[in-house]
């Protein structure tokens, strides 16, 4: 089974609803799809500057929806 790596862009047009990705990330599986720490970053930073009052809650509900990768990891 392929595994995708969701970008910023991607979680954002999830999290609104767009494209049919919701559909498309239950055709595929969620446990097939991740997030980077950098996309955590940059989800949060993002709703830090909001001026939508839910962004944060929507965000913190939608993280852990998916595994998510680190950034450094030793071998």
């Amino acid at each position: 089974m392929k595994k995708y790596l969701l970008d910023t862009n991607i979680c954002i047009f999830f999290i609104k609803g767009q494209y049919q990705l919701g559909k498309k990330v239950v055709e595929v599986g969620e446990q097939n799809c991740f997030i980077s720490e950098i996309t955590v970053a940059e989800l949060k930073y993002g709703v830090e500057n909001s001026k939508t009052i839910d962004s944060m809650r929507v965000v913190e509900k939608f993280i852990p929806k998916f595994s998510v990768i680190p950034i450094y990891t030793e071998v």
